[in-house]
């Protein structure tokens, strides 16, 4: 009785780190495939206007939190995403400001432009957001490549040509250093998702039990 008492006091403990280490790679896994379906919503939605795709609008945005579906980021049975929940999507479109998108938000164009340089379209040559939408708990965690503020983000999500050409608010900083790097007027379409899995966090294991999950299209 008392070595099978010293045996488990080491065995239940490794027992527990397995099976919470086996269900956060299970849950890390959900969130990767749903940040990957999200990224090819996204895709549709900004490249196919005829689909009818706004991912705005919570009827659309029940297909990515249904997807996710066990992760918590459902408010009711509808699978309406919940503001207080335990995941959220963040969506953007980063584009390298070049001489289209100036043309487009410097009107009238000055005197000197084109060519189009920072002087006469301050953006020009910067990482920029052009649309963001958030789904889920987005008060919990923000994205890692910048949050535009929400005063230049639409209700449909999308960011102004004017703004996108001129405002250094939208700019995001880490865009090129971190992710990707884009050629002038290209853009890349991103998908985020969080999600608290301290549910499966058997006797604090981790300090900080959530899942990042990042694709670019």
């Amino acid at each position: 009785m008392l070595e099978f008492a010293l045996v488990m006091s080491l065995l239940v403990p490794l027992f527990a780190g397995m099976f919470s280490i086996g269900l956060m790679m299970s849950k890390g896994l959900k969130v990767t495939n749903v940040c990957e379906d999200a990224v090819f919503l996204l895709v549709d939605s900004v490249t196919n206007p005829n689909a009818g795709l706004d991912l705005s609008l919570p009827q659309n945005q029940r297909i990515i939190v249904r997807a996710a579906s066990g992760l918590g980021m459902a408010s009711d049975a509808a699978y309406d995403p919940s503001s207080s929940g335990t995941a959220a999507v963040i969506l953007s479109k980063v584009v390298m400001v070049g001489p289209a998108e100036c043309s487009l938000g410097v009107t009238p164009a000055p005197a000197n432009a084109p060519p189009w340089n920072s002087s006469n379209c301050p953006n020009y040559g910067q990482y920029v957001f052009a649309y963001r939408v958030g789904i889920g708990n987005t008060g919990r965690w923000s994205s890692k490549i910048g949050t535009p503020p929400s005063g230049v983000v639409t209700p449909n999500g999308t960011i102004s040509a004017s703004d996108i050409a001129n405002n250094p608010n939208v700019i995001s900083s880490n865009f090129g250093n971190t992710v990707m790097p884009l050629a002038p007027s290209s853009y890349a379409l991103v998908s985020e998702m969080w999600a608290d899995v301290s549910n499966v966090n058997l006797f604090s294991i981790w300090m900080t039990p959530q899942v990042y999950s990042r694709s670019i299209s």
